[in-house]
């Protein structure tokens, strides 16, 4: 059956984001199994319509499935994954599955272009790190010291890319699944306080703003004395007070428990101004109760596993790992055997 313009317009709520250049696109087998996932993870039953291939695979674990699986999924068309949406209910935003998959569709597209990246980002030019041996020559031979530079600009430009990519999803994901949305500063209802106490034009960026209940939400992977300057710390203590100054109740939560002198403060403030908070496994109960009992097991299943272990494993000093560059593929490993293999195809921009 033929598909309209619309209903291709809003498959592509699912498919993609960005535009030009920064387009980001999945392919209609990677919209049907997300449909399927989505779908068992909510109703936990398997209608008549489901496919066999893309059911199986969705009951792997998301961050176990591997791209090299899903290319092994069947060649799919637009007009089927439609097909799709209009029988799994996702057409309906009404229905919670709509909120359900967009979310999970926006992890899983940030993660595949992650990946791109990750295959693609180029080590640097001589020219870029040339002048960085001033610095260090003579401290070694010449070729480790300009492979240990390229090394670590390469790293340091992925993660850089890493924490942008991150910035996009983690906290408008955690927004849109309590019902509500960040909020940038430019467009938002908390304003700056002057010196004499009255609001000026310049506004405060909400981590989640829920307009029905009046809330703005600073959500925070920790606060500790290392990581918190003076200058920082300020501003994360006149934020409470100025929710409030704009009429919103304002929400700490910490998903990190360890305590710290300005952890206290930061607590001690959000409820002079009328707030609350919640830390640690106290945040992680908060999120759950308030996004409801499907919102609440997408942030149980997809956001807080990944979170929670990479804060248990903290090592203060990290594994020691070797990085081995080929023109195909890099690979991570450490002593213990673990491995983790990258095909490269290095981007020529």
């Amino acid at each position: 059956m033929p598909v309209t313009r619309q209903q291709r317009f809003f498959y592509k709520t699912f498919s993609q984001h960005g535009f030009g250049s920064a387009l980001v696109e999945v392919e209609p087998k990677d919209v049907v199994l997300l449909i399927h996932i989505a779908y068992l993870d909510i109703f936990e039953s398997e209608p008549a319509w489901f496919s066999a291939p893309f059911c199986s695979l969705a009951k792997e674990g998301f961050y176990t499935i591997t791209p090299e699986k899903v290319e092994a999924l069947p060649g799919t068309s637009v007009e089927e994954a439609i097909s799709y949406l209009q029988l799994s209910g996702a057409t309906n935003t009404e229905n919670v599955i709509y909120l359900y998959l967009k979310n999970l569709s926006e992890l899983w597209r940030r993660r595949f272009k992650f990946y791109n990246i990750l295959k693609t980002q180029p080590f640097p030019l001589t020219e870029q790190i040339g002048p960085r041996c001033l610095l260090e020559y003579g401290n070694c031979e010449d070729a480790l010291l300009f492979s240990w530079m390229s090394w670590r600009k390469l790293i340091y430009d992925i993660d850089n890319r890493s924490a942008q990519e991150t910035g996009y999803l983690f906290e408008p994901i955690l927004a849109s699944c309590l019902g509500g949305e960040s909020v940038s500063h430019r467009h938002s209802p908390v304003k700056r306080i002057d010196d004499n106490g009255k609001p000026t034009v310049e506004g405060r960026q909400i981590d989640c703003y829920i307009e029905d209940s009046r809330e703005a939400y600073e959500l925070k992977l920790r606060v500790t004395i290392a990581a918190s300057g003076q200058g920082r710390f300020s501003e994360e203590m006149s934020f409470p007070y100025e929710a409030r100054m704009a009429g919103l109740t304002p929400v700490l939560i910490v998903f990190d428990s360890t305590p710290s002198m300005l952890l206290d403060r930061l607590k001690a403030k959000y409820v002079e101004e009328g707030g609350r908070y919640a830390i640690g496994e106290d945040a992680w109960n908060m999120l759950t109760e308030r996004a409801g009992r499907e919102m609440g097991k997408y942030i149980i299943k997809y956001i807080k596993p990944p979170i929670s272990k990479m804060d248990e494993i903290r090592l203060a000093i990290p594994t020691a790992i070797q990085l081995v560059a080929s023109e195909n593929n890099i690979t991570i490993s450490d002593n213990a055997g673990n491995c983790y293999s990258i095909p490269r195809n290095e981007s020529t921009e």
